[in-house]
């Protein structure tokens, strides 16, 4: 119509036209879709044309033409003026943020650049004769690649400038730029060749204060002995500087804690081989990257930038570990007096809802070299002797049975009662996982899963009030039985129903199987460790831990806020999902909690008491069959994704379809009057499985309203641990201002120790000051219609965590719960 209405002024006979076109548009259904389907663009080209015929007829109304020369000249108009207008196109503003178009974007902006980049290269090998960058004078003939801007220098300068730094230089004197050790010197002789010196290479350190009661500042400094200095970039032959008074003569090697202030750490007693911190920090953080690195690939890294820096000589594997060890556990103890709990989780914190018991197979260890007991005995893995002693506790007042244990008709490979100590394979872990992934504890396995380890994991966790223990089998102590979600479905289904987590009230949508995820990252590190001796590998377990358990505690935050809007967005689904099974089976709500009161009666009901010759007995063990066989099958390519998982379950599927074929005969030799029974009440009522269906979906909308309580309260928790933290480091670093001002020297530090420790608590407060803005911004951005507290941490003498603050969160959070 909008074209009719433009084109009013031209012919008559082009409006009436267009007004039957927009009527037969109007009423042919099928343009009409693929209009507003946006696949209509022939249409909208018709549209174009018929406007510019209009234009045309238009501007030469009082023309005549013929007809086959109209309809050729306009047609010929028509597409030179669409030709003019090609560089005009529509572009979905969209479009560009497809990940394909801005791949193919990418790749045509580098295969543009490419030659030029390639000449660039080339260009920067090109030993060109150049003037020395500062005193002009000379040509340059060494290059530094660390005195940008200005690295060109001639062979004078270059002494001058390098003489105690271990800066990497390259030099163009046989016409290519060839890499230069720090100790080796380019002079130039008598008839103007340039021939190579080495020299000895002073170690940077700050000198000492004061070394006597001279009253002069000027300290000599000499060579001392010789060492090796290992960074990130390599390995350099060094000297020890030594330092000397002019006027008493009193003399000074090379101490280390002169050595640790300037940020070297000594492989040995005697300092002949030091590492840059740095080099640790590095490693620290590729083995929480990449946990499967060995400390042989790292040295041999280092062995390769060191060759390719111009210098050589070889790192020792043992001796790097050996002082990483020593470096991390004196800063687990540095983190120790500010007051950091690495291996306690802050939303599960004082009172904790689930922890997670299993063992990794893959952390085995090989004997090997004598068994030391290394730094961190007992700070995350326990110690050997003390869970020897309890399992033979355990096995001394109980009675075994032989074999694997047996749930239902399963078999158990994890269940055994005893199992006698292993030969080839020495230690395997068992570890104490929380809900959100934090490591709690972990032991060695010297038998295999057998059911004394996660007792006695579970006795080391009675202290923090944890509600259920999640394990593979069903726990013999007084916690609240947990079987995991995946591992249930392998139970009997009586005992899924008892025992599974997701039947569990007050257990929210816990797995059970959070050590899998640790597992991920712990069995990339069994690929070392299990060739290292008990004290390393405990060691290196404990550091991999720690370094897992930070990040976790970090992000935190974000991972409680995604699981409250995940579970609000489920919750409505599955209510939907609740309310279409009500409209199918058209039960009301007193009928569906019926149907669950006898789904757990049927459960409760023991095995034993059933005996399969009467009628209820028979009955109740072809409605497991039944279920169980419905339930294998719609899961055989669900729920695995292997053809050798595929054929247990199809052979587990073969065994019960044959205890069900035994259990028809059975229904022969009855009466006719009982099989009537049976067969009216299963025409009167519903069969298990459908009951077992809306039992399921009951149970999952349960524990997803149960699981948004439960992360408010672990928010909630989260967020004092937060405050609380904060509160008590401003209160040990107060404490420790007033007893520095009163002179006083406590814990065993001297003044220096103590003020370093009050810059570290300092510098932790300021990172707890910025983290708890960041995580109140975030709570407050998914919590509905409330915010956290707003406190003043601008000033922090008003910092204080008393009781009324608890009492006002208290309040806060309890509207949200």
């Amino acid at each position: 119509m909008s074209m009719g209405i433009l084109c009013l002024n031209g012919e008559g006979q082009y409006l009436q036209r267009q007004k039957k076109f927009n009527a037969t548009k109007i009423n042919n259904p099928v343009s009409t879709s693929s209009l507003e389907s946006g696949q209509g663009y022939i249409d909208h080209e018709v549209i174009i044309l018929n406007y510019l015929l209009c234009l045309i007829v238009h501007r030469s109304a009082r023309t005549v033409w013929s007809a086959v020369e109209d309809i050729e000249t306009l047609h010929q108009e028509v597409e030179d003026l669409l030709a003019d207008s090609e560089d005009i196109q529509y572009t979905d503003p969209t479009s560009s943020n497809t990940w394909s178009i801005r791949m193919d974007q990418s790749k045509k902006k580098w295969a543009a650049l490419r030659p030029e980049i390639v000449e660039s290269l080339l260009t920067a090998e090109y030993t060109e004769i150049q003037q020395f960058q500062h005193c002009r004078l000379k040509r340059s003939i060494i290059r530094c690649k660390d005195c940008i801007p200005k690295q060109l220098y001639c062979a004078d300068c270059d002494i001058l400038a390098h003489e105690r730094k271990l800066h990497n230089r390259e030099t163009n004197v046989k016409g290519f730029f060839q890499p230069l050790s720090p100790t080796t010197l380019v002079k130039v002789d008598i008839e103007g060749q340039f021939q190579f010196e080495e020299k000895n290479c002073l170690l940077h350190l700050e000198a000492p204060e004061q070394m006597c009661q001279c009253a002069t500042d000027s300290i000599e400094v000499s060579e001392g002995k010789r060492a090796i200095l290992i960074g990130i970039d390599g390995r350099y032959n060094v000297s020890l500087p030594h330092f000397k008074c002019p006027k008493c003569l009193v003399s000074r090697n090379t101490s280390v804690p002169q050595l640790i202030k300037s940020g070297y750490w000594p492989a040995t007693a005697s300092c002949e081989t030091l590492y840059k911190i740095d080099v640790f920090v590095s490693y620290d953080h590729m083995k929480l990257t990449a946990p499967g690195m060995s400390r042989q690939s790292f040295t041999s890294l280092l062995e390769q930038r060191t060759e390719f820096f111009g210098r050589n000589g070889k790192i020792c594997a043992d001796a790097f570990q050996r002082s990483f060890f020593e470096w991390r556990y004196c800063q687990f103890e540095i983190d120790q007096l500010c007051g950091l709990k690495v291996f306690d989780c802050p939303a599960c914190s004082p009172f904790m809802l689930a922890v997670a018991v299993d063992g990794n197979r893959k952390m085995y260890r090989f004997k090997r070299g004598d068994e030391d007991h290394g730094l961190f005995k007992g700070v995350f893995v326990c110690e050997d002797d003390d869970v020897s002693k309890f399992v033979d506790y355990i096995n001394e007042k109980t009675k075994h049975s032989v074999g694997k244990g047996v749930c239902g008709t399963s078999q158990w490979t994890a269940a055994w009662e005893s199992v006698p100590k292993k030969v080839n394979k020495l230690d395997e872990e068992g570890m104490a996982v929380c809900r959100h992934g934090v490591l709690l504890r972990s032991l060695n396995m010297m038998r295999g899963e057998i059911f004394a380890y996660p007792m006695y994991l579970q006795k080391e966790m009675t202290p923090r009030n944890v509600q259920f223990m999640c394990t593979d089998l069903s726990p013999l102590l007084d916690m609240k039985p947990f079987l995991s979600v995946m591992h249930a479905k392998a139970h009997s289904w009586k005992c899924e129903i008892m025992w599974g987590g997701r039947n569990q009230d007050g257990a929210g949508t816990t797995l059970g199987e959070e050590v899998e995820q640790v597992n991920s990252f712990l069995s990339r590190t069994a690929i070392c460790s299990k060739y290292m001796t008990k004290g390393a590998r405990t060691d290196m377990i404990t550091i991999q831990a720690m370094a897992w358990n930070k990040r976790k505690i970090e992000n935190l935050a974000k991972v409680l806020s995604r699981r409250l809007m995940k579970t609000k967005a489920k919750i409505q689904e599955e209510s939907l999902n609740l309310d279409a099974i009500k409209r199918e089976l058209t039960v009301t709500d007193d009928e569906l909690q019926g149907w669950i009161s006898e789904v757990k009666q049927w459960a409760d009901t023991a095995t034993i008491e059933e005996s399969a010759d009467s009628q209820q007995g028979l009955q109740k063990v072809i409605e497991t069959l039944y279920v169980s066989i419905r339930q294998r099958k719609q899961n055989l390519y669900r729920q695995t994704d292997g053809n050798k998982r595929r054929h247990k379950l199809r052979i587990k599927i073969l065994e019960e379809k044959a205890k069900l074929s035994a259990a028809d005969i059975c229904i022969d030799l009855l009466t006719v009057d009982i099989v009537y029974a049976y067969c009216l009440s299963y025409i009167n009522n519903y069969n298990l499985i459908t009951k077992k269906k809306a039992f399921d979906q009951v149970m999952i909308l349960n524990r997803l309203t149960e699981e948004e309580c439960i992360v408010l309260k672990e928010i909630k928790n989260h967020w004092k641990s937060l405050k609380r933290e904060y509160s008590v480091l401003n209160d040990h670093s107060r404490h420790i201002d007033i007893e520095m001002k009163k002179n006083k020297q406590g814990c065993g530090f001297s003044e220096s120790g103590i003020l370093g420790l009050y810059s570290l608590l300092l510098k932790r407060l300021s990172y707890l000051k910025c983290h708890i803005s960041s995580v109140r911004q975030l709570y407050s951005s998914v919590l509905d219609n409330c915010e956290l507290k707003e406190d003043d941490y601008a000033d922090e003498e008003d910092i204080q965590y008393g009781v009324e603050e608890e009492e006002e969160e208290e309040d806060f959070f309890s509207q949200s719960v």
